[in-house]
């Protein structure tokens, strides 16, 4: 009998950046959670950062600070454009990889939110 996942690491907020316009169009990182606007909150499980995902992950040109997965929510697209916070911690989306129930982030570490 398979048992239910279990997502007891966290609570996790999926996000986009708000349109901050710069005087030169330059994109700028936030530094508060106020320049977030809020998709989903999800709850996640910490997962091992395997030798495949850290070498993926150079490849692709980050670094892979964190891995987690959480159920897959429904409608709602996550992809490389979003950032996830946990915590007081912002965090860019390297990869996502998607199951039929769950969802897979590879994240970088960006920067404590104000």
């Amino acid at each position: 009998m398979d048992h239910p996942k279990t997502y007891n690491s966290g609570v996790c907020v999926i996000c986009r950046e708000k349109a901050a316009p710069t005087s030169f169009a330059a994109r700028r990182s936030p530094i508060a959670a106020t320049e977030l606007e809020e998709i989903c909150t999800l709850a996640f499980a910490e997962q091992s950062r395997r030798a495949e995902d850290r070498e993926y992950a150079q490849q692709m040109g980050y670094s892979l600070d964190r891995k987690i997965s959480t159920r897959r929510p429904g409608s709602i697209r996550v992809d490389t454009r979003c950032s996830v916070q946990i915590g007081d911690t912002l965090y860019h989306v390297g990869s996502v990889e998607y199951t039929d129930t769950e969802l897979y982030l590879q994240l970088t570490e960006v920067r404590r939110l104000a």
